[in-house]
């Protein structure tokens, strides 16, 4: 995919997951849910076959509008497919930052294993870990009939 594609791509996607945190209640400012494009490329630059952006560099932190302790962090990977061992960095982060939930947005997947994980070990752990394609951050299908 060309860097005009894919820039326009990630845009798109923060801007979903932005909305995402807002409708469930975390503080998200006008700014950056109106950020345009060319703002996108300012800030987080246009070559991202360059890294410049990583998508790492993309990852948003909010607080709940309610309770300023309940945080969220989306965390995007740079990787196209997580595994186990990428999964349970993600986990030992979120106990580091002393996070409950948290939403991966993924380019191809998680490896069966990883799906696993997320599925059986995580639940038994309190703390909301959500997995998204990026494909499926596209469009915010809340907005769309």
């Amino acid at each position: 995919m060309d860097d005009e594609t894919l820039i326009y791509n990630l845009w798109r996607i923060r801007r979903t997951v932005l909305q995402m945190c807002h409708d469930r209640g975390y503080l998200v400012s006008q700014d950056e849910l109106d950020q345009t494009l060319d703002q996108f490329k300012d800030t987080f630059g246009d070559k991202p076959s360059e890294n410049k952006p990583a998508r790492s560099h993309l990852n948003v932190l909010v607080a709940h509008n309610d309770d300023p302790t309940n945080t969220l962090v989306a965390r995007f990977s740079d990787q196209e497919k997580i595994g186990v061992k990428e999964i349970k960095e993600y986990c030992k982060k979120m106990e580091d930052e002393h996070l409950t939930s948290t939403i991966l947005i993924v380019q191809k997947g998680l490896t069966p294993m990883a799906r696993d994980v997320v599925v059986n070990e995580l639940e038994n752990k309190k703390v909301q870990f959500q997995v998204f394609l990026e494909s499926e951050l596209l469009v915010n299908i809340t907005e769309h009939n």
